[in-house]
This record gives structure tokens, C-alpha cells and sequence, in this order.
């Protein structure tokens, strides 16, 4: 699955985010869905932010 192009929801001030019951990161298809969850939830400080680019050194390997 390729998140680029996939929206997020994060408070820069603290490194928060947006996550599931679990614990894990939510991914948003359109910056409209992102907008309205921050709405719906009152965030007085968060941004919705468009994942464009992927970074991975050649080096690394991924966990699996």
C-alpha cells in the first residue's frame, strides 16, 4: 500500500497524531476527510498534512 498522496493529522507542537484504537497512525484518501475529522473533534492546533515523498536510505531495511 502506497501512502503517497494519503493526508494526516498532526500537532507539531507535541508530535501527536491521529490513531486508531490500536495505536496506529490514520491515513486520510482526501484533505476534505482529514478537515472535517479535525472539525468534528475540536483540534485547536493540528495540521493536516499531504504525504508526498518517502524517504528510505539504501542502507536501511525495513522491519517486516
Amino acid at each position: 500500500m502506497t501512502l503517497e498522496g494519503k493526508y494526516v493529522i498532526i500537532d507539531l507542537r507535541n508530535m501527536g497524531y491521529m490513531k486508531d484504537e490500536n495505536g496506529d497512525i490514520i491515513y486520510y484518501d482526501t484533505e476534505e476527510e482529514a478537515r472535517n475529522v479535525c472539525g468534528i473533534y475540536e483540534f485547536v492546533n493540528a495540521w493536516v498534512m499531504k504525504l508526498v515523498y518517502n524517504h528510505i536510505e539504501e542502507s536501511y531495511e525495513a522491519p517486516i
